[in-house]
């Protein structure tokens, strides 16, 4: 499942061959797997992503008067850079691209993230001097010095933040995430970790016609730059995909492939509300006829739903969103039949300011992250020992103060600005890197490369310093996108009120996950009794599942996804050999 992985200053340096079978360059204690990697002159380099601007580097590097390798694969480039450069390389290269170098001459590696997020997670676990890493924690656990251990804190993670989770951490004790923008180096002196990539706070000096035309212009380059894979589109008829394939398809000589997603019967059972409150199907069809693609409607069963819980964990590694991860699961696979990379709105939201926190005053008011349902709900479900040990409430309120505390502030901003910024830095660094690392792991677990042009780090920049009464421009919710974009696209499809990714609203769906999840509770040897009162978690069941609240996270994990969530932790724990370590 890992796309590569890699070890540090180990002992046993072959100790995952047979486990994982891509390629392999090994030098003394060092060992790197994956595709495409490049090795030479002492130094082995691999990219997972792309590079956008190779033909930038490539003249820097020449005019530095070094040799670029002939080689066109990216790992290559980055040797060429990374020779160079040195660190600095991880700077220099934009794109969504993780970026490892294993330097044998100066005993030293290097692992940067990109600077959004967007090309996945990376994973790694720092044992006295041996570092491990990979974009998926299972590699990294079937060695013998990583532990499997969840302590206190990771049980934290999963019950008072889950599905989303600090910065820098993941549930086990051992296994730490290297946060988008990062740069992890080691050498023998230790292992350091820095931020090379930040967003920076600054006034915004132009008026509301030049925003409007550079937002349509960084989008428009955002989406030309992944024109060159050319990809296929996830269009849900949300103002969010509808631009971006209206976009793809100003360069595509053919008509753009486009692809929906619905649910058995939601058409009968569907119930709007203040989340998501109308059906995508019509609008779907009004942007198909408008931009003129070539579309497939994939409609998956309530019981597929159900069934693949336990694959889209394992694709994350960690309990994730339900069915909101089950269904891109399916979805993607049924996508990679027909193409290797597909263009998603994901994150249009959170860099245009289109969630409801963002404008409802009891939500941008409230001291705790909006997105996560009731804390009182999430302690009531633990037993009375896990209560009292990890005390849900205070750990939010600790990790919500923090995240406001690193975020930049920008003098002069009004009280509502500045609150409004960090609200967006908080969403960024927990509620936007949940979904990124979704879409990566769903995509790559079905062979799909998921490219968000909303991502971009060029376009993010630009509208993060935009004043929030141009991003709501008109009164609406990303009014300052719906501006951009004006001419592109009808009004009906333009000015459509915001509606998140589909999810089932069928009642076979609550009546099935109650099926299994009263199955693992009346089963004495579920791990997840260990932290899990049977009880509580009984009379819930018993109660009010109705899909239209939203109890649990976000706008989607409603009464039903809340007892997916608590399945996925159980197949979590089976599946990962999850020692709990209270």
């Amino acid at each position: 499942m890992a796309q590569f992985l890699g070890m540090y200053h180990s002992n046993k340096p072959r100790a995952l061959q047979g486990y994982y079978d891509a390629p392999y360059v090994m030098m003394g204690r060092n060992v790197l797997c994956g595709q495409g990697h490049a090795a030479g002159d002492g130094v082995c380099a691999l990219i997972s992503g792309w590079i956008r601007n190779a033909d930038t580097l490539r003249a820097e590097i020449r005019a530095a008067g070094r040799a670029v390798s002939t080689d066109s694969r990216p790992a290559a480039l980055l040797m060429s850079a990374y020779l160079l450069w040195g660190d600095r390389a991880a700077e220099k290269i934009e794109g969504p691209a993780v970026l490892v170098v294993i330097d044998q001459n100066r005993d030293r590696l290097m692992i940067a993230s990109d600077r959004m997020g967007e090309a996945g997670p990376v994973f790694w676990a720092d044992k006295g001097g041996f570092i491990a890493f990979s974009d998926h924690p299972a590699p990294l656990l079937e060695l013998s010095e990583v532990s499997r251990a969840v302590n206190a804190d990771g049980w934290r993670e999963v019950f008072a933040l889950g599905p989303a989770r600090t910065p820098g951490t993941t549930p086990f004790k051992d296994v730490r995430a290297l946060p988008p923008g990062h740069i992890l180096t080691a050498d023998g002196d230790g292992v350091s970790v820095r931020r090379y990539f930040s967003l920076a706070a600054a006034p915004h000096e132009d008026d509301e016609k030049a925003t409007v035309e550079r937002v349509r212009a960084l989008a428009g380059q955002a989406v030309r730059d992944a024109a060159r894979f050319n990809p296929v589109s996830m269009l849900s008829g949300g103002l969010d995909s509808t631009v971006l394939t209206a976009l793809l398809a100003r360069h595509a000589h053919l008509p753009v492939r486009t692809f929906s997603v619905d649910y058995e019967g939601n058409d009968r059972h569907f119930s709007g509300g203040s989340y998501q409150p109308e059906q995508d199907a019509p609008f779907v069809e009004k942007a198909v006829r408008f931009i003129g693609t070539s579309h497939t409607r994939v409609v998956l069963s309530i019981e597929s739903l159900i069934s693949a819980l336990d694959g889209a964990a394992a694709a994350r590694g960690f309990p994730g969103m339900a069915d909101v991860d089950s269904s891109l699961l399916l979805f993607s696979r049924r996508i990679a039949g027909e193409a290797k990379h597909v263009v998603s709105g994901e994150c249009g939201d959170e860099v245009f300011g289109g969630y409801p926190w963002f404008h409802r005053e009891e939500l941008l008011a409230r001291d705790g992250f909006p997105w996560s349902g009731s804390l009182q709900l999430r302690e009531s479900i633990l037993t009375e020992d896990a209560r009292r040990a990890l005390r849900l409430s205070e750990y939010a309120a600790d990790r919500w103060r923090d995240s406001l505390a690193r975020q930049p502030r920008l003098s002069g901003e009004s009280a509502q600005s500045a609150r409004l910024r960090a609200l967006q830095g908080v969403c960024f660094e927990y509620f936007m890197a949940n979904l990124q690392e979704r879409a990566a792991a769903m995509g790559a677990a079905a062979g799909l490369t998921v490219l968000t042009p909303y991502c971009d780090d060029r376009l993010v920049q630009y509208v993060y310093n935009v004043p929030w009464e141009m991003k709501s421009m008109g009164g609406q919710e990303k009014g300052l996108l719906r501006a951009a974009m004006q001419g592109l696209l009808p009004d009906d499809l333009l000015y459509r009120k915001k509606s998140p990714y589909p999810k089932t609203y069928h009642p076979l769906y609550a009546k099935l996950a109650t099926g299994v999840l009263r199955d693992i509770l009346s089963d004495s040897g579920s791990p997840i009794l260990q932290l899990v009162d049977r009880e509580a978690v009984l009379r819930l069941m018993d109660g009010d599942l109705s899909p239209s609240a939203t109890p649990w996270f976000g706008q989607l994990m409603s009464g039903p996804q809340m007892l997916a969530y608590l399945i996925q932790i159980n197949q979590w724990m089976l599946r990962s050999r999850v020692e709990v370590a209270l």
